[in-house]
């Protein structure tokens, strides 16, 4: 095979298009990885700053307020312990929303099947989503409730899962939901 007396000339015209090519894909690499690196680092940095142990402790606190205010079956109390838009959804599919329907609500079960009832809730673990939104799931057990017949119902227990949203350093409840076993 005869090989073109001008080949020489394109062959390192073109081994030098490759080598650019490669470089400003080299440099072009590098300088990516220069910037995603800081923004890992910031993204790892923002996600330890979640979850301080004074807001973990400031949760618990709002969960035994929470809890407080159920177990002297106070309407108000209880529904003040929700942001003013928050949701309520029961294992029965009661729903409320807003604190005025929550302590409607509230009022309704707590003179009725729930009125000698206490309940003990224990926080079982606290995600943070954000520095300010944390889902917290609760362990519970309620105790005197009343069956429909108006003997007393047997214990009951379950979980209740809560998304709670930091707002001046307290947390109430954004959304509950319940289930029981």
């Amino acid at each position: 095979m005869e090989r073109d007396p001008g080949s020489g000339d394109r062959d390192a015209k073109i081994n030098l298009i490759w080598g650019r090519a490669m470089i400003s894909l080299r440099s072009k690499l590098v300088l990516a990885i220069l910037l995603v690196l800081p923004l890992c680092a910031a993204a790892s940095w923002a996600q330890k700053q979640m979850g301080t142990e004074a807001d973990k402790a400031a949760i618990k606190k709002s969960v035994a307020a929470w809890s407080g205010a159920w177990n002297r079956h106070d309407a108000l109390a209880t529904a003040m312990r929700y942001e003013a838009d928050g949701d309520f959804s029961s294992m029965t599919a009661v729903d409320s929303h807003g604190r005025k329907e929550l302590e409607e609500h509230y009022k309704t079960i707590f003179g009725g099947f729930l009125k000698n009832a206490q309940r003990k809730d224990t926080v079982r673990s606290i995600r943070f989503l954000t520095p300010d939104i944390a889902s917290v799931d609760v362990d519970f057990e309620v105790t005197g409730a009343l069956a429909p017949d108006g003997s007393v119902a047997p214990v009951r227990k379950g979980l209740l899962t809560l998304i709670l949203t930091k707002r001046d350093g307290d947390w109430p409840i954004t959304i509950y939901h319940e289930q029981s076993w």
